[in-house]
């Protein structure tokens, strides 16, 4: 079933909608194109790894898929499942040599390249104080980053063309941190804000957001969200000889089914 058919088929199952707002099962549809920058030195899988994502590939913004998102929320815990995609472009003259998967793409090359981003979430919420209308939790969970990076790329001066390359790098991140959230106007107003932090071996990752629903009828709502991400792991520390820079962040929207 596509996900249009999905969301049509929830949809179906109103009469059957829970009235209890402290148990509550919310299913969403959204689209967000976050802006994605950072670098890579060093090797991957045995093989050279060396480029600069807006430097080297002056990597756009090309096309959002949509988001899917469910999540149960009770007085005591969340869990939360998503997934989302986003697709990106450039086509740039290089200035420098650039690496991806062991081909060298040498400086004044013209490349085209085209970076494929998924990203899913897994995420416990565990409610340790609460307050009717507020409460403050500790996040577990895990992210993944699935990079999918091809490249191809013209020699004007040699007339060489290097045919496509694809380098894979995935990148499972764990979730430790705060979170917190409000509501209002007996729950038709949700907010939720979190920051995760981790460190080991000099890596640092930095994961902030802010959540904010509003239900117009007790079943249906919209939602707007905003989430940022750095990952900074220097050479030697958790992946060896493989240095990796990323910042991601951006705003996005959704339609949320509340059951």
């Amino acid at each position: 079933m596509n996900r249009t058919g999905l969301m049509l088929g929830l949809i179906s199952c109103v009469p059957l909608l829970s009235g209890d707002l402290d148990r509550t099962f919310q299913f969403d549809l959204h689209r967000v194109g976050p802006t994605f920058e950072g670098h890579f030195k060093g090797i991957q899988d045995g093989k050279p790894l060396r480029v600069d994502l807006q430097d080297d590939f002056g990597l756009q913004k090309d096309s959002t898929k949509l988001g899917l998102s469910l999540e149960y929320q009770g007085p005591r815990f969340g869990v939360e499942f998503s997934g989302e995609e986003q697709d990106y472009r450039g086509h740039n003259f290089i200035q420098k040599d650039v690496q991806l998967n062991g081909t060298t793409f040498h400086a004044g090359a013209l490349v085209d390249s085209n970076v494929k981003l998924k990203d899913y979430t897994f995420n416990w919420t565990i409610r340790a104080l609460t307050w009717p209308q507020f409460w403050i939790g500790i996040d577990l969970g895990a992210r993944v980053w699935d990079l999918d990076m091809t490249a191809s790329a013209y020699e004007p001066l040699t007339t060489a063309y290097v045919p496509p390359v694809t380098e894979k790098v995935p990148l499972p991140i764990p979730q430790i941190g705060l979170s917190t959230g409000f509501n209002a106007f007996d729950k038709r107003i949700i907010a939720k804000g979190y920051y995760h932090l981790l460190s080991a071996k000099g890596a640092t990752y930095h994961h902030v957001g802010a959540d904010l629903r509003y239900f117009p009828v007790r079943w249906l709502g919209v939602r707007v969200f905003t989430d940022t991400e750095k990952l900074d792991v220097p050479n030697g520390s958790v992946k060896d000889d493989l240095e990796i820079r990323l910042d991601r962040q951006g705003t996005g929207f959704g339609v949320v089914l509340r059951f």
